[in-house]
């Protein structure tokens, strides 16, 4: 008799290896859908990856691949290449790409306002102080050199005023402590870390008076998730789908603390202490996913008046809430 169970259990365990599958899994990894998403790999987009380390995308049926560019208009360049389904990236960049005809659809945002810093060294007290110096603020085009290019505007320089310097967004800190730039774009995370080697912060949107001062609002979407417009008419199911698990890792993320989320995704990021981060960018953090008409039209009135666009495009015409909307509802039933 027990000779005959011993043989069961081998049988059982032989075809279970062959197999790979248990009474448990409702999906085999060959049902997923597979979707790419081109990136630059940021915290402002930690209810993506909250949703990629709590499994949603794979709840939903997506199979995702993360591919990590040096700079949002790359990433964003090579999805409208084929290369990628969804991108990761800042507003201005897809807005400055429509009016050029690659033509998107902003799906889901990632944050209510925008943190971002310009920052001199220890030298330099104002934005005037640059004429001349060498600064850092990302490539031609995308949202931090454009934000750094409106601080020179407004203290009376021109772009031809200083001299841009190319590197890696991750080199600036020690570059400014160094003194091989005056001065840099910074995500708003690194304060703590600016002030520890006595940089002066010449403008700082996380303080709210500077962000409705710059901006003319409060809100400010300016890190989302986009697809091209023939992607969102082919696969809107696809879309939906994406778009559900992020809503879920925001219903997730605003339940659990700062320790929890920064452990949760910390996978995605090498090297780093997630905790300071997190509690610093927490009251930025978007919980619903929304991208609202106000801050649209803060960021396209900034688009137009940096020349990055040269007409108004609206709202309806770039920005697809209907998959939020959809998700939100899933949500509270």
């Amino acid at each position: 008799m027990k000779k005959s169970i011993l043989i069961v259990l081998m049988v059982c365990l032989v075809a279970g290896m062959f197999t790979g599958c248990t009474s448990k899994n409702t999906s085999k990894d060959s049902d997923l859908t597979k979707v790419v998403i081109s990136e630059m790999r940021g915290e402002s987009w930690i209810p993506v990856y909250a949703a990629e380390m709590l499994g949603y995308f794979k709840e939903e049926g997506l199979d995702t691949e993360w591919v990590v560019f040096k700079d949002g208009p790359i990433a964003f360049q090579g999805m409208h290449a084929g290369d990628s389904q969804f991108c990761m990236l800042s507003t201005e960049p897809v807005l400055r790409a429509f009016e050029e005809g690659l033509e998107s659809k902003i799906i889901i945002s990632t944050v209510k306002n925008k943190q971002y810093i310009f920052a001199g060294s220890s030298e330099i007290t104002s934005v005037e102080q640059l004429k001349g110096k060498a600064i850092f603020a990302g490539m031609p085009g995308s949202a931090p050199y454009s934000f750094v290019l409106s601080a020179l505007e407004e203290a009376g320089l021109s772009e031809n005023d200083v001299e841009w310097i190319n590197m890696e967004y991750g080199a600036a800190l020690a570059a400014l402590e160094q003194g091989s730039i005056a001065a840099s774009f910074f995500d708003g995370i690194h304060i703590n870390e600016l002030k520890n080697i006595d940089a002066n912060i010449l403008i700082n949107t996380s303080d709210p008076a500077q962000h409705e001062a710059l901006y003319g609002s409060k809100y400010y979407e300016s890190q989302m998730v986009t697809v091209t417009k023939e992607f969102a008419e082919k696969n809107p199911e696809t879309i939906q789908k994406f778009v559900n698990a992020v809503i879920k890792a925001m219903a997730w993320q605003a339940e659990h603390t700062d320790e929890e989320l920064a452990k949760l995704v910390s996978p995605m990021f090498e090297d780093r202490d997630l905790v300071e981060i997190v509690g610093i960018l927490r009251g930025s953090l978007s919980n619903d996913g929304f991208f609202s008409e106000e801050g649209y039209n803060a960021i396209e009135s900034f688009c137009l008046d940096q020349g990055i666009i040269k007409n108004p495009i609206g709202y309806e015409n770039i920005i697809d809430m209907s998959y939020v909307n959809n998700a939100r509802k899933s949500l509270e039933k």
